[in-house]
């Protein structure tokens, strides 16, 4: 095995956010698999232990996530320090909701195991009402970012367009002024290319925009099916998994 490779496999095992994020993976996977099975009546020997390895992995995230409010709140002091008032608030008040959010996790996990007789349909629904404000902010943040971007971009093609005029006023041969037309890239172009270099953005906007589906449906916003949660779960996992393997497709600030 390559060296580089066994290093990048060792250093995201260590982390407790590559494990969460893989567990997650395998999770949403499962709950996938054993609706698809449930669906096609098939290998239903398979369903209650594809059925009990999604909650036994979910078991296992909320201790991996136990005490990890206290990062969050860290992190959102940090964050007020950010010069764009957007990018303040939004990660500031995100970081916020998902300390909250985890508190109330913390809760579950100790009524699930026992520890405590709490209402668990209560405290889930509590969690599941901040983790819906902490997506709706992440989204906000990225379309606030993406939107900035295409502007910044398109600023510069007004720019070259206006360039071009100046120069079509002197005299030049065809050759060269029909090269610099096709040299301007049209609003399209920019918007595409914009999406395409700046890939952390695109991404945590597809993983928040999947998330927003879970808490809708916990909530009963919405009827999404468990195959349906299982699916939107696993690509936002896959997004997870991708982020942490890869630090440079992780969105900074965040």
């Amino acid at each position: 095995m390559d060296g580089d490779l066994l290093g990048k496999i060792v250093k995201f095992n260590s982390q407790a956010s590559g494990r969460d994020k893989l567990f997650r993976l395998v999770q949403y996977c499962s709950k996938f698999t054993w609706w698809y099975l449930y669906k096609a009546q098939v290998a239903e020997n398979s369903i209650d232990k594809l059925q009990k390895l999604s909650a036994a992995l979910s078991t296992c995230r909320k201790f991996l996530r136990f005490g990890k409010s206290v990062d969050f709140l860290h992190s959102a002091l940090r964050s007020l320090h950010i010069s764009d008032d957007v990018l303040r608030w939004t990660i500031t008040l995100s970081k916020i909701n998902q300390a909250v959010f985890l508190v109330f996790d913390h809760i579950v996990l100790a009524g699930r195991i026992g520890l405590a007789q709490v209402d668990k349909d209560k405290w889930n629904r509590l969690s599941a009402q901040f983790w819906l404000v902490t997506l709706i902010l992440g989204i906000v943040r990225d379309l606030y970012d993406i939107t900035s971007i295409i502007s910044h971009e398109l600023r510069i093609r007004s720019a070259k367009l206006s360039q071009r005029k100046h120069f079509d006023g002197e005299e030049v041969d065809n050759n060269n002024r029909r090269r610099r037309a096709d040299s301007i890239p049209t609003q399209r172009q920019v918007v595409w290319r914009s999406l395409a270099d700046n890939q952390p953005v695109v991404l945590d906007l597809l993983k928040n925009l999947c998330d927003l589906v879970l808490p809708l449906e916990a909530l009963g916003h919405v009827d999404a099916s468990p195959g349906v949660q299982g699916l939107f779960g696993a690509v936002s996992s896959m997004i997870g998994v991708m982020t942490t393997w890869q630090p440079l497709l992780r969105l900074v600030p965040s």
